[in-house]
């Protein structure tokens, strides 16, 4: 069986970038198993291991020989995926071939190139979803003041403003950017606690408890981490898994609601998505403008819970220190957890940065239903003018009822409304001021500004260290 008769995997070819899917590559994993091995055996060599300085050079320095051929033609003869990379290196490199893998157990080197691959995954999410930030940010900055239907149940409600509508889809980021940080800011390795997380090995090989200690937080520090997981048994606890998973839950989370509200958007015309000169709506129906980018980004998203729920229900079924049955679940679902949330981010960015406000289309919706949308103010007028606050919402409730099964709903309510003297000698009617839209947002554009100034500038401030980023399809 060659490449081509392989089914492709659709996550990381199609959807995420190319960052995020090297991660994920065998050579990536047979890498990260020799930096946990260099870091195992140097930290050996300096608490006083019979592992040698020569030893440990020679390790570095055949690092990126890797063969993966070879793995798989060990791995097919041994059973044993770990085994097989010891044995590969072991041949390219015979002078630290005799201290390779010295004292620790596969789960040891399988958990740690894990939390290595992971975080350096995390670090990546947390790139994407500053970017996703800027350019909300931008959005909602630029039509904070935009007077825009409101919509609840997805029918017509009181006003808000576009730029409100982005700030609550940058809120809903803000806090996930957050919980990334969080778990990146205290990320641990799983460290070296041996066979069934007693460090029994360790101590044979050092022979002191307080070494075998100080070995565990140098090994950590070398890979690049500040601590490692305090207790394991042969595993680190898989409800690590589970916990990384609720935080790309709620990164998905946040993305289909993006995603929902542009395609419901779309559908009433008001917003829109970039379209290329030479883009194709439709095979059939060349008129179209389908919102694409909204409905994969809803696609992708709807991924992420179900492999969460994998990971989920293997942390939920390990054995006392271990069973092998978290082992397929994993390799499975860890990887494509990562790609579809860098695919479903990339499509976000991708849209935020080319949505476009159809401004004539929201300013025609806002004049028809700029009737219904008075009652409110004609309810305080009315009260004030003397009148029972129940009895003028149940006039307005029956002329409602009576225009929705006319021709023209909005203006046989409005002719209804300006025919009753409870409501026609109200100043806010005989002014028209009543039928002005913009009055009717309260506080939504100082609430966008409060947000991005007080919340979200801050939040982004820490993260400097992100480059503005080019197109994300290409990253």
């Amino acid at each position: 069986m060659t490449d081509d008769d392989l089914p492709p995997s659709t996550l990381a070819d199609r959807y995420a970038g190319r960052a995020m899917a090297r991660l994920f590559t065998p050579r990536a994993r047979a890498l990260a198993f020799r930096d946990v091995w260099i870091a195992l055996a140097e930290a050996e060599h300096e608490l006083g291991g019979p592992v040698t300085r020569a030893q440990v050079e020679a390790l570095r320095a055949t690092r990126e020989q890797v063969d993966l051929a070879r793995v798989a033609r060990l791995e097919a003869e041994t059973r044993h995926d770990v085994m097989a990379h010891v044995k590969a290196w072991a041949e390219v490199c015979p002078e630290g071939a005799p201290i390779i893998h010295l004292g620790a157990t596969s789960q040891c080197v399988n958990d740690n190139a894990d939390a290595l691959l992971e975080r350096r995954a995390l670090q990546q999410v947390r790139a994407r979803l500053v970017s996703l930030l800027r350019g909300l940010r931008r959005l909602a900055a630029a039509e904070a003041a935009t007077t825009t239907l409101g919509y609840t149940h997805f029918q017509t409600a009181q006003p808000v403003t576009v730029g409100k509508r982005a700030a609550l889809w940058a809120q809903d980021a803000a806090w996930d950017l957050e919980e990334v940080e969080r778990l990146l800011a205290g990320y641990a390795c799983r460290g070296l606690k041996g066979t069934t997380g007693t460090q029994a090995s360790y101590l044979e090989l050092l022979g002191d408890p307080d070494r075998v200690v100080a070995l565990d937080r140098l090994f950590a520090r070398k890979l690049g981490f500040e601590r490692t997981v305090p207790l394991t048994g042969q595993t680190a606890p898989r409800k690590l898994d589970a916990r990384l998973a609720d935080a790309l839950v709620g990164v998905a989370v946040s993305l289909s609601k993006l995603g929902t509200d542009a395609r419901l958007l779309a559908h009433t015309g008001e917003l829109r998505e970039a379209f290329g000169a030479g883009q194709v709506g439709s095979s059939a129906m060349p008129y179209k403008r389908n919102p694409m980018k909204a409905e994969r980004l809803c696609a992708l998203a709807r991924l992420v819970p179900s492999l969460r729920d994998v990971l989920v229900h293997t942390a939920m079924t390990q054995w006392l220190e271990r069973s092998l049955d978290d082992s397929a679940a994993r390799r499975v679902a860890l990887p494509d957890l990562f790609l579809a949330t860098d695919g479903a981010l990339r499509t976000a960015i991708d849209l935020v940065r080319g949505l476009e406000v159809d401004r004539e289309q929201v300013a025609r919706r806002l004049r028809a239903e700029a009737p219904f949308l008075a009652v409110e103010e004609l309810l305080a007028a009315g009260v004030k003018a003397g009148g029972d606050r129940q009895d003028l919402h149940e006039a307005l409730r029956g002329f409602a009822v009576e225009a929705r099964v006319t021709a023209d709903p909005p203006g046989e309510f409005w002719r209804r409304v300006t025919a009753d003297p409870r409501f026609a000698a109200l100043e806010p009617v005989r002014s028209g001021r009543v039928l002005e839209t913009d009055r009717l947002v309260g506080l939504a554009p100082r609430q966008v500004h409060d947000f991005l100034v007080g919340v979200l500038d801050p939040l982004l401030a820490r993260a400097t260290d992100v480059p503005e980023a080019d197109d994300p399809l290409r990253v």
